[in-house]
């Protein structure tokens, strides 16, 4: 990977990475780096594969800081992680370099990461990009601009859009749907104040259709697209369920998995709490001094539904049983500001924690480490967002504000000895 504007970047940290780019082929099993005009916000893995030929979808975006509108887009991208290929033929081994190598008559997939569908944004930038899991094909995307647009892939085309008359497929909107509350106005010296953005979604994984979302001045709303959207009603300001829940802001809501009423919330006053969508108020909340800095993710776990991770701008991972919030029950320390934390759906005792600062992921056994037990040291710069594979337990995508896009799988024998 190429690092454009390497000014910005310090010493210590270009040192690192060719350090670290030194050991990947000892460090990793897997490892594709790809570098982009404009950072990624967001990125996910879709829940299909092809195992013809080890193909894994990506569902990414472009941020500009909305210096260039027309380069705001939500994409879908695809890549083969060559896991089709035999590899163990002795045939195959290198004797010079000390590896095994396909067969020079194989016919190998592309490197980089093919674009399939690329939409452009509507408005402000995507802050966070979610497919629906009864149905990957309706994607729902968090605005800058206070606004949640929901598109369907199907009608999008199967290539990718490159003329006007392709990114407004539908009618005469660039999305299928907008979810937007009526702006009240906030006097402050004097003047209206209603600029608020919408950070985080999360669809319900039990009731299709329904998504939650959380905004900057504190707001959490739970939207019933199903319910409401229609080819005459593309613009839904009603909701089924709000609240307030920290006047500095709210940054993400998570699900508890197998429960479609229960979800957590964190926010920049170092709250957080659980709700229940049939009840007013909340349900039960951590005390005061257990995080600082402010809480910017928060993920139950997929198998344990007792059981809630959250992570700070202070690098401090807590893991809650949400019968007690009143004392984490053990605490992990990323090292500097965490972005993001990921739990493994396929290993419930493995979660990640993305790097603002340091541009690190670091993977977590909480059955028994106190350390992480693999450091992927890719990125130059903060870590945006990343996501677990549904099929290779171990391959993992992140994204950086470095402008990469990196597709990655931990050497087995550094990783699956420590479990």
């Amino acid at each position: 990977m190429e690092i454009e504007n390497s000014t910005s970047i310090s010493n210590d940290l270009q040192q690192r990475y060719s350090h670290w780019k030194k050991n990947t082929k000892l460090l990793y099993d897997y490892l594709n780096t790809n570098s982009n005009k404009w950072p990624s916000l967001t990125c996910q893995f879709f829940p299909d594969i092809d195992k013809s030929n080890d193909t894994h979808r990506l569902l990414l975006s472009t941020f500009t800081s909305s210096q260039i509108p027309d380069d705001e887009s939500i994409y879908i991208s695809h890549i083969s992680t060559l896991n089709h290929l035999d590899w163990s033929s002795l045939n195959n081994f290198d004797m010079d370099e000390m590896e095994f190598k396909p067969d020079n008559r194989i016919k190998f997939p592309s490197k980089n990461l093919i674009t399939d569908i690329s939409i452009t944004f509507p408005e402000g930038d995507c802050n966070k990009a979610r497919y629906m899991p009864q149905n990957p094909d309706i994607i729902g995307c968090a605005s800058s601009n206070g606004c949640i647009y929901i598109f369907d892939r199907t009608k999008r085309g199967s290539k990718l859009s490159t003329t006007t008359s392709a990114r407004f497929s539908s009618g005469s909107k660039a999305y299928e749907a907008k979810l937007a509350k009526q702006r009240k106005f906030v006097i402050e010296d004097g003047t209206k104040n209603d600029e608020f953005e919408c950070l985080s979604i999360a669809w319900n994984p039990q009731q299709e259709g329904q998504l939650l979302s959380c905004e900057s001045n504190g707001n959490i709303h739970l939207w019933d697209f199903q319910k409401e959207f229609s080819s005459k009603n593309r613009e839904i300001n009603n909701t089924i369920w709000d609240t307030n829940f920290d006047d500095l802001g709210c940054n993400e809501v998570t699900w508890m998995n197998g429960h479609n009423s229960i979800f957590a919330t964190c926010g920049e006053n170092n709250k957080m709490a659980v709700f229940d969508t049939r009840k007013e108020g909340i349900v039960n909340s951590i005390e005061q001094g257990n995080h600082n800095g402010g809480i910017n993710s928060c993920k139950f776990n997929y198998e344990n539904a007792m059981l809630l991770a959250s992570g700070d701008s202070n690098g401090i991972i807590n893991l809650w049983d949400i019968r007690k919030l009143n004392k984490p029950i053990r605490n992990l320390y990323h090292g500097s500001s965490i972005s993001t934390i990921e739990w493994s759906p396929l290993m419930n005792e493995m979660i990640a924690s993305g790097g603002q600062e340091d541009g690190l992921v670091k993977l977590w056994d909480i059955s028994n480490e106190e350390e992480p037990i693999f450091i992927h040291g890719g990125h130059m710069l903060g870590i945006n967002d990343l996501s677990w594979d549904l099929h290779d337990p171990w391959l993992l995508c992140s994204v950086g504000s470095d402008n990469s896009i990196q597709i990655w799988k931990p050497a087995k024998h550094l990783v699956e000895t420590k479990l």
